[in-house]
């Protein structure tokens, strides 16, 4: 895929609800795309529908920015067509984004909600317009789900993630842990 959206969708989640190692664990992931080399960076762009206002997304953003990546900020609940809009319209980013060369990795809090259906953002709408989809798991958490445990929630987590799936039929999703497996465009390649 020549581009590359990396859709981050209510990317702080709640914290107080979760532990330590949740709360930190997708920025520690996000980071890879910030000190990674030959990235190729004008063809990756940072979606967010989060506002800067919490320090530790908000420095990550800053170093992805200072990294030469460009950073989108889109309301709550934006449509893929304003968000392909907002990248169509950057004046740095001269994109020609069609189903068949831009694909979409996602992460985010919560992975069985906000993550794979309960935003106008999530997995299962850009799969349905053709996009090729990928949610990165390390880049998710999941605190709504019930549970005693974060083992707990994301058992359930990923039982939404199958229903949703099947219920949708985005069977074109797919499921990624490894950062070297997104198949992101580097330079010179």
């Amino acid at each position: 895929m020549k581009y590359t959206i990396v859709m981050l969708i209510d990317f702080i989640g709640h914290p107080s609800l979760g532990d330590q190692y949740t709360n930190d664990r997708r920025y520690s992931e996000l980071l890879k795309f910030a000190t990674s080399k030959n990235l190729d960076k004008d063809n990756i762009v940072f979606v967010t529908n989060q506002r800067p206002g919490h320090d530790k997304l908000f420095e990550i953003l800053s170093m992805l920015y200072v990294a030469d990546y460009k950073v989108i900020y889109t309301p709550p609940e934006e449509s893929i067509s304003n968000i392909i809009n907002k990248i169509k319209d950057n004046k740095d980013l001269k994109w020609d984004i069609k189903e068949y060369n831009t694909q979409v990795i996602i992460g985010g809090c919560n992975l069985g909600g906000c993550v794979i259906n309960a935003k106008p953002m999530s997995a299962v709408f850009w799969q349905l317009k053709g996009f090729k989809t990928t949610i990165h798991l390390p880049l998710c958490a999941e605190y709504e789900q019930p549970g005693t445990n974060q083992v707990e929630k994301v058992y359930r987590s990923i039982e939404q993630l199958f229903h949703f799936t099947k219920e949708y039929k985005a069977f074109g999703i797919e499921y990624c842990t490894d950062f070297h497996r997104l198949k992101m465009t580097y330079k010179g390649a």
